[in-house]
């Protein structure tokens, strides 16, 4: 295995479950094959790459060939409004993932229309919008998660508590092999060999 397919499979977890792994989070998470990843990035992944099939396909048999960039940008709006309904209004689980589901698919959208448009001021009302929009509920989220930390019984012990033990663990084993010069896999490895 190349240091660098090592590094990801090592470090993957942050990209794929970037919240604690512990029971205040298991709402956020799903368990695929023994690993517990991210619910919110699944839903917006799986938006994105559907909505880029749905309008690469739309493309090409011309179904959006009769809208306006105006219809276009108010079918944006319309797909970025539940993440918003759902970030300060509704806590369901299941309408939080739609609405990740939607938002994903208005990236989508949104690159696609920022790419093909010849018109300047869209490009800039894209950018204007979308990404101050993203950051603010990226920021609004980790707020979220540092609420649920902050009234942990663990909380003294971030980042060490149990819910990211498993990210240090991985860290440490790959930063002392690093400095020995020879990366193994650390999954390989037997619980013994872990704790050393």
């Amino acid at each position: 295995m190349s240091t660098r397919n090592l590094v990801r499979r090592i470090l993957g977890p942050y990209r794929i479950s970037h919240h604690p792994l512990c029971d205040h989070y298991k709402d956020h998470v799903y368990r695929f094959r023994g690993n517990k990843i991210c619910r919110g990035c699944v839903m917006q992944y799986s938006g994105m790459i559907f909505s880029f099939f749905i309008i690469t396909i739309g493309t090409f048999f011309q179904w959006w060939k009769g809208l306006t960039e105006i219809q276009v940008g108010l079918v944006l709006y319309a797909m970025i409004l539940p993440t918003l309904l759902t970030a300060f209004l509704i806590e369901n689980r299941i309408i939080k993932d739609v609405a990740r589901f939607l938002l994903g698919a208005s990236f989508s959208l949104a690159f696609i229309q920022f790419v093909f448009t010849p018109d300047w001021l869209i490009k800039l009302w894209i950018l204007i919008n979308l990404i101050p929009g993203y950051i603010y509920l990226n920021k609004r989220r980790a707020k979220k998660n540092d609420e649920v930390c902050n009234q942990c019984e663990e909380r003294i012990n971030i980042p060490l508590c149990s819910g990211y033990q498993i990210f240090a663990d991985r860290e440490k084993i790959f930063m002392a092999q690093a400095v020995k010069g020879g990366i193994h896999d650390p999954f390989a490895l037997s619980p013994d060999q872990l704790e050393e």
